[in-house]
C-alpha cells in the first residue's frame, strides 16, 4: 500500500507512520509533507499513491487547498484535532476522519474500510468515483451511485432513488423504501447525473418520475407533488418549471 503522509508535526507524523507500519507491513510510505505549497509541489508530478493520511491545519493553510488546487487521486483520511471540518472532509473525496489523538483502533478501523472499498469495486470503478468526484466526466449510463455510510460502502442504485434534496447545504438522496444518505455532490451534478427519468422541480428537490403518486393543482397554477415512498412527502413545483414539468412527465 503505497501511503502519503500530510502532517507539519514531526511526533504526530513519526507516530502515524510506527502505527501504519505496525498494522500494515506492506506499507510503503512514499513522502511525508509538511505544507501546502510542498504538497501541491508533490501532487503536480502524479506520483502513484494509494491512500492519503492528511492534517488540516497546516502551517500555510488548510489541507483542502491542496485538494483544491491539485484534485486527489486516492482517498484522503483526515486527521485533526477539531470536529469542525467533518463536512468539508468528505466533500474532498475523505474516505474517513480521524481525531486526534488517533489510536491503533482507529487506524485499525479506518484500514478495514480502505480493503473493504478495494475489495468491492475494482480499478475502473474507483478511477470513475475519482472523475465524477472531481468534475471531469459526465455519465447518463451509471447504474448505481457509491456512498460511505458509516464504516460501509454502499452501491445504491439509480433506479432505487426516489428523490436528491438540499438540507442545511448537505445534499442527500432518499431510496424508495425510505433510506437516506449524505453524498459528496452538488444537487447540480446529481442533476447531470440521474439521467432523464429524473427531474428538478425546485431549488431543493430532484424527483424520481416512478416516484410521483399524484399532483394537486392549486391556486396560481402551483403544483404539490405527492410522493409514494415509506412515508408520504409534499413537493412544489416551482413556477417557472410548470410548463416543463408537465411535459416531462408525460413523456
Amino acid at each position: 500500500m503505497r501511503t502519503i503522509i500530510i502532517e507539519d508535526e514531526d511526533l504526530t507524523a513519526e507516530d502515524l507512520c510506527l502505527t501504519l507500519k505496525r498494522l500494515e507491513p506492506n506499507m510503503q510510505l512514499c513522502a511525508r509533507l509538511t505544507s501546502v505549497r510542498e504538497a501541491i509541489t508533490y501532487f503536480k508530478n502524479d506520483q502513484p499513491v494509494d491512500l492519503i493520511f492528511s492534517d488540516i491545519q497546516l502551517g500555510d493553510g488548510e489541507s483542502f487547498d491542496i485538494f483544491k488546487t491539485i484534485p486527489p487521486k486516492a482517498p484522503i483520511v483526515f486527521c485533526t484535532a477539531y470536529n469542525q471540518y467533518m463536512m468539508e472532509a468528505f466533500q474532498h473525496f475523505g474516505l474517513d476522519y480521524i481525531l486526534k489523538p488517533f489510536s491503533d483502533e482507529s487506524i485499525h478501523k479506518t484500514l478495514e474500510k480502505y480493503r473493504l472499498l478495494r475489495q468491492a469495486f475494482n480499478k475502473t470503478t474507483l478511477d470513475m468515483v475519482h472523475s465524477v468526484n472531481e468534475g471531469k466526466i459526465a455519465d447518463r449510463t451509471k447504474k448505481s451511485l457509491v456512498v460511505i455510510h458509516g464504516d460501509k460502502i454502499i452501491p445504491v442504485q439509480i433506479t432505487d432513488i426516489a428523490l436528491c434534496y438540499i438540507e442545511f447545504d448537505n445534499v442527500f438522496v432518499k431510496t424508495h423504501g425510505g433510506k437516506e444518505y449524505l453524498i459528496n455532490k452538488s444537487l447540480e451534478e446529481m442533476e447531470h447525473l440521474l439521467g432523464d427519468g429524473f427531474f428538478r422541480v425546485n431549488r431543493q428537490h430532484i424527483l424520481n418520475r416512478d416516484a410521483i403518486a399524484f399532483a394537486n393543482l392549486g391556486l396560481s397554477r402551483k403544483l404539490a407533488i405527492n410522493l409514494h415512498v415509506d412515508h408520504p412527502i409534499k413537493i412544489s413545483v416551482s413556477k417557472e418549471k410548470y410548463h416543463t414539468f408537465i411535459q416531462w412527465l408525460e413523456g
